[in-house]
């Protein structure tokens, strides 16, 4: 699926606001002339940018878009002063209508109007709790991604109001319930961001830590793969293998992460930890830095075990989502890579019917630890003992 399709006629050269939606979505650009139902179907916003001067190019528009997609899904963007095509655009029926004078800001916010709306149509008849999770998170990659791309600190309000919501609808909705939830957002940066949290916050639930680590572990999977947001999405979601240099590029995320995180001033060594960390392995297999052992703490050793579950268990465009136990036997291979008494922990979670399917932790445990975290506790020492390696 790509988020939106733009659709250009030959009089027009290639849009320069294209370029700019090409950093925060799935856009493609093709000629007016070659559009039809199946091509247009597969996009969830159309822009036209057209002067919309041949009536067979308005009639081929109308023959491949039907009246309820003109309407609610498509905006026109006038190419030049000239009201013709504003006036054609609107006896099609497309309600957004933005004239050339407009800033490029306005269209990227008729795109995100649309998403926003679709997402909304989508979790309608969801738990209250869980809508309003997603909801969250929606915004809260979209605030990453601007403040990313703006080189500002990143947002720790709405960092902490998605943690806190995360927490809040897998403990009383379940962690299966919150997984398919997340399926509906169209991003798929953005559905890992919040699967892998999903799978952290139930997993901190599950061990019965305190509320401070169980945030903690949230907001630090939320953040893992914030590097990624200074890359564009064309390689990021790209409908097939990543060459060479592509998977050069997406190697740089954790240390780029980080720096985004360090230059904010506001985000806890903990965290900047393990966004730099969470591709880092025990035995020092892993990148960026090749570390090792006791180098790597608890916090990332829990944020790299939920982040390899979701990519496993994840549909991308060019794989199928593989089935828990498939994956717990893909990630038992990596002995000497992971925490072993986490994974076993992790193991015992996602095969645990119950946990799946009624909530998200044993709430008798809940909160029952003293926080461990951030003094690098391992989360199954007790209190005294040496962290484990």
């Amino acid at each position: 699926m790509i988020d939106v399709i733009i659709l250009v006629d030959q009089d027009n050269a290639d849009p320069a606001f294209g370029s700019a939606l090409a950093l925060a979505y799935k856009v493609a650009r093709i000629p007016l002339a070659a559009a039809n139902a199946n091509r247009l179907a597969d996009a969830r916003v159309v822009i036209l940018h057209s002067s919309l001067r041949r009536q067979s190019e308005v009639a081929l528009l109308a023959a491949s878009l039907d009246e309820d997609r003109r309407k609610r899904d498509t905006i026109y963007v006038a190419p030049g002063s000239d009201r013709a095509g504003l006036v054609q655009a609107e006896a099609l029926g497309i309600e957004c209508v933005i004239p050339s004078f407009r800033p490029p800001a306005d269209i990227h916010s008729a795109v995100q109007s649309i998403l926003n709306r679709n997402l909304s149509t989508h979790l309608a008849g969801r738990s209250p709790h869980v809508a309003k999770a997603v909801e969250n998170g929606d915004i809260l990659y979209r605030q990453l991604g601007a403040a990313m791309r703006a080189d500002r600190p990143l947002p720790p309000e709405i960092l902490g109001a998605t943690a806190r919501a995360i927490c809040e609808a897998t403990r009383r909705e379940g962690l299966a319930g919150w997984l398919d939830a997340v399926k509906l957002h169209h991003s798929g940066t953005c559905r890992h961001m919040l699967s892998v949290a999903g799978n952290g916050s139930a997993f901190g639930q599950f061990l019965g830590l305190h509320d401070t680590d169980i945030a903690m572990i949230t907001e630090a999977c939320l953040l893992h793969d914030v590097g990624k947001l200074f890359i564009p999405i064309t390689v990021l979601e790209k409908d097939g293998p990543l060459s060479a240099g592509e998977k050069r590029v997406i190697n740089t995320h954790p240390a780029r992460g980080a720096f985004a995180l360090q230059r904010g001033g506001r985000s806890a060594v903990e965290l900047i930890q393990a966004v730099r960390d969470h591709h880092e392995y025990l035995d020092g297999s892993g990148y960026p830095n090749g570390i090792s052992g006791s180098s790597i703490g608890p916090l990332t050793r829990i944020v790299t075990i939920a982040d390899i579950y979701s990519a496993l268990t994840e549909e991308r465009p060019y794989k199928a989502a593989m089935p828990p136990r498939q994956a717990m036997a893909i990630m038992s291979e990596m002995k000497g890579k992971l925490d072993d008494r986490l994974f076993a922990a992790f193991r015992s979670m996602v095969l645990e019917p119950v946990f799946a399917t009624n909530r998200g932790g044993r709430e008798e445990a809940q909160g029952s630890r003293a926080p461990c975290l951030k003094s690098g506790r391992h989360p199954l020492d007790r209190p005294g003992q040496e962290n484990a390696a």
